[in-house]
């Protein structure tokens, strides 16, 4: 409970960081929210004033940043200027899109990536170390944009079997096979470069943990194969793994913008963007601080899960720390 408390206090100074950062970087940038009206000729110099003192953006840039603060820790993260509906209920209803979309990546990747990390390391033969290591660098190597691009030409466009986009069929009520029919190519899309990545990490974790002395003991006893693979390699083979995939939160919520772009998926991502072309700053604030706290949490759940694989590690910290 102790390390918990700490890590959430030292949250607080990284987060106030990323805002100040954020809010510099977003405001500082060219044009701004009125520019689409200083384009035409129906709005006069005194309209357009107005505009930029009821949006408070003719404020001082920081006294802007510390109303925004504000708003922010009492859960007024402000008005869209796009949507004109409070930004924490545009952030929060694409959030819900993009975390089931980062859920059905997860699955995807682990039910893919721990078999062929464990087949590409307790295999004898070459050949499977060989493809294992061929499809890891393509899928490393390939980049998302692209590869969803490709799979939509192929599969929606040529043969018609996926959907080109969205969350569902236009007109249909929820239904959970037509969603994962919408969902299933931007997960394998995400889900490439995690399984590329994590199945070498299983792989030589599984070749570092065949070395220890504990797997020789166990194989002393007479225990069978399978139970020395599950119970003592794989177990130990998996706490990077876990590790990694709570650092990794916030890799996945950027690649996450680029597919839900492509396949028109209606997450944060997408809003980022059509955020970042509408100069909707409560928007994009809210959900730079959405993502962020993700990462936060999702290192915390690392640790956490590191330490209930890992019996021999503890989150409090002892007389020197950990």
């Amino acid at each position: 409970m102790q390390y918990l408390i700490r890590r959430l206090l030292w949250a607080i100074p990284t987060l106030f960081a990323i805002s100040v950062l954020n809010f510099g970087l977003i405001h500082l940038a060219p044009g701004g929210p009125t520019a689409v009206y200083g384009t035409s000729p129906n709005v006069s110099p005194k309209e357009l004033e107005a505009i930029e003192t009821r949006l408070g953006l003719r404020d001082p840039l920081p006294v802007q940043y510390i109303k925004w603060l504000r708003g922010m820790v009492v859960g007024d993260w402000g008005i869209s200027y796009k949507y004109m509906i409070p930004a924490s209920q545009v952030v929060l209803q694409r959030s819900w899109n993009t975390l089931q979309l980062m859920v059905v990546t997860l699955i995807i990747s682990l039910l893919v990536s721990v078999p062929f990390g464990v087949l590409s390391a307790t295999s004898k033969h070459k050949s499977v170390q060989y493809a294992s290591s061929v499809v890891s660098m393509l899928g490393i190597s390939i980049p998302t944009f692209w590869l969803g691009i490709m799979i939509l030409l192929a599969f929606s466009v040529s043969l018609r079997i996926i959907p080109s986009g969205g969350m569902g069929s236009i007109g249909k009520e929820f239904n959970l096979m037509d969603w994962l029919h919408h969902i299933i190519a931007p997960a394998i899309v995400l889900a490439t470069l995690r399984i590329a990545g994590w199945s070498r990490y299983v792989r030589s974790s599984m070749l570092d943990v065949m070395g220890q002395d504990f797997v020789r003991t166990a194989r002393g006893k007479g225990l069978a194969d399978s139970t020395v693979l599950y119970r003592h390699q794989l177990k130990n083979a998996l706490i990077p793994l876990i590790t990694l995939i709570g650092l990794e939160a916030g890799l996945l919520l950027g690649g996450a913008m680029i597919t839900e772009v492509v396949f028109s998926w209606p997450g944060v991502g997408r809003l980022m963007e059509e955020s970042l072309k509408g100069r909707d700053y409560p928007v994009l604030m809210g959900a730079f601080m959405m993502m962020a706290v993700m990462v936060v949490i999702g290192n915390m759940l690392a640790d956490m899960g590191y330490a209930a694989v890992d019996p021999r590690v503890r989150l409090e910290a002892g007389p020197q720390g950990t």
